[in-house]
């Protein structure tokens, strides 16, 4: 009879375990709805691209998110908007249009909540996946190299080409991973204001 009894607890503590994280999360995040731009008539937050959509997943697949989070915490004055990683700080609403909804919880590199208002050039962001020590010595970000490929740069460097001394006529293009891992990282910003979450 006891062992019954403890089943039951055991049943009803996972129970209780279920509707706190899912169901409850369901109903608070579950179903927001984007707000429409007066202005623009665009949604709030903007939805994403497919190529940024698929640099999501390349994000996932390549380990950036063990040491990156892609949400600025805090109120105004926080450690991280002093920081500048963000105008304001990251509500669930930001992540609507975002699937897989990356939050990440390690910081062992910067949040990169913003990264698309802090660093909007294309050639920067693949210059850093290729070899993040260039731009910054400091830095423990891995290199990427693999995301990019050698060839031969023929008659002229084309326009993807990073800029870099070339050796031997060759020139240093992104592949299709790499492309859809910039778009991701571009579309990463919240420069726009949400009732929960105006910009100051």
């Amino acid at each position: 009879m006891k062992s019954s009894h403890a089943l039951i607890l055991v049943f009803l503590l996972l129970l209780l375990t279920w509707a706190g994280q899912v169901a409850l999360g369901f109903f608070q995040v579950g179903r927001m709805e984007p707000i429409l731009d007066e202005e623009t008539n665009y949604p709030k937050p903007p939805a994403a691209s497919g190529l940024a959509q698929t640099g999501a997943r390349v994000f996932a697949s390549e380990g950036c998110l063990e040491c990156h989070s892609l949400s600025a915490r805090g109120p105004t004055g926080s450690a991280d908007l002093t920081r500048g990683w963000g105008p304001r700080r990251s509500v669930p609403r930001d992540y609507l249009f975002r699937e897989p909804a990356l939050i990440g919880l390690s910081r062992m590199g910067s949040d990169l909540s913003n990264i698309g208002l802090r660093v909007p050039e294309t050639k920067d962001l693949m210059l850093h996946l290729y070899n993040p020590r260039q731009r910054n010595p400091k830095s423990n970000c891995p290199p990427h190299p693999w995301l990019f490929d050698t060839r031969l740069a023929g008659t002229g460097i084309e326009n993807e080409a990073l800029p870099l001394p070339s050796r031997d006529w060759q020139q240093l293009l992104p592949t299709y991973k790499a492309k859809a891992l910039v778009a991701y990282l571009q579309s990463l910003r919240t420069d726009y204001s949400l009732p929960e979450a105006p910009l100051k």
